[in-house]
């Protein structure tokens, strides 16, 4: 692990592990009784009890997406509750806009977060909104709350060895749809089809795992669920592994990449492996149950291990993931 020094400037995405350990995970105000799942390195979200219900807490702002901001504010709050096996009821947002922001650029961020959250059950309870003076580009802060419905809580920390690692849907699939909304242009001047950009952005539809993360979180055989978010399918592994102190063996061409994303991850040449993967469910599970995996619509990718070794393993030998992975988005936004 890199050493931080205390005036090093951080770059784009999530502070490397030693900051949220030093500057973070140290700080966290007065130790309670009712705090069941407090913060950690690589968990999703936190759990309170209350007299009647344990309630599920997430909070996560969208930065990197213009086009998408609120539809993606409640749905990547949403997938984070229902991965610890809460189901999403109540949201709250923050909505910080750039001094040349319009009315229209609101509404459009209002509009998909009311039609996100209608589709989930979800209500919109309070929330802030105003004009910022120090930020170039719309900010969503979201913070959704749930109640636990599995029998026991379900973290990021629980994947044990010899458990089977499981996948959902695609790789990079909320960020193939903000490529395509976003880096439009930029894809058309290097040759992406026009029909395949107006597909990509249509994957934004597909970036709940609410339904089959609720589904596992029913079946005693799911040790640990995580939602794959900036790092995409490589990073979502890694916080997993590393939360549940065990390494992993993963099959690259295990892993399902659409066509659609390869093509515009070639064009733009990123890898979608290391591409924001909302949308996505990683799951481990001590037996098989194929009966369960087609319900879900996941496949085996790899298995949990005792050594920490995290291994990615292609025709070509194994590349070990030794680090957070710095989630390519970034890497392009950074270029602009």
């Amino acid at each position: 692990m890199q050493r931080l020094t205390q005036y090093k400037s951080l770059k784009l995405g999530k502070i490397p592990e030693e900051a949220l350990r030093q500057y973070i995970l140290k700080f966290l105000g007065k130790k309670r009784q009712d705090v069941l799942l407090p913060p950690k390195y690589g968990e999703d979200a936190g759990i309170v009890k209350l007299s009647s219900n344990k309630v599920v807490m997430a909070c996560d702002p969208v930065t990197g997406s213009r086009e998408l901001l609120g539809w993606l504010s409640i749905h990547i709050n949403a997938n984070d509750i229902a991965v610890c096996g809460g189901e999403p009821k109540w949201f709250s947002a923050c909505i910080l806009l750039p001094r040349n922001a319009t009315l229209s650029d609101l509404k459009m961020i209002t509009r998909q977060m009311h039609e996100a959250a209608k589709s989930l059950g979800v209500a919109i309870v309070t929330g802030h909104t105003e004009v910022a003076p120090f930020i170039t580009s719309p900010i969503v802060i979201g913070h959704m709350s749930g109640t636990l419905i599995s029998k026991k809580i379900i973290t990021t920390s629980g994947a044990m060895p010899g458990d089977y690692i499981i996948m959902s849907k695609t790789a990079g699939l909320e960020g193939t749809a903000i490529l395509a909304s976003d880096f439009e242009e930029r894809l058309r001047k290097r040759g992406v089809p026009v029909p395949t950009i107006n597909i990509a952005k249509k994957y934004f539809r597909h970036i709940s795992v609410v339904k089959e993360a609720l589904y596992l979180a029913r079946h005693s055989g799911v040790t640990s669920m995580h939602d794959p978010t900036e790092g995409g399918i490589i990073g979502g592994l890694y916080e997993l592994a590393k939360a549940s102190n065990c390494g992993f063996k993963v099959w690259k061409e295990m892993i399902p990449v659409s066509k659609v994303t390869a093509e515009i991850c070639r064009a733009l040449k990123i890898d979608p492996l290391r591409l924001i993967s909302s949308g996505v469910l990683l799951a481990t599970i001590r037996n098989l149950d194929m009966k369960i995996l087609r319900k879900v619509g996941a496949r085996i990718i790899g298995r949990i291990t005792k050594k920490t070794d995290k291994l990615l393993i292609d025709k070509s030998g194994e590349t070990k993931i030794d680090s957070p992975v710095i989630d390519e988005l970034w890497h392009l936004i950074d270029q602009q």
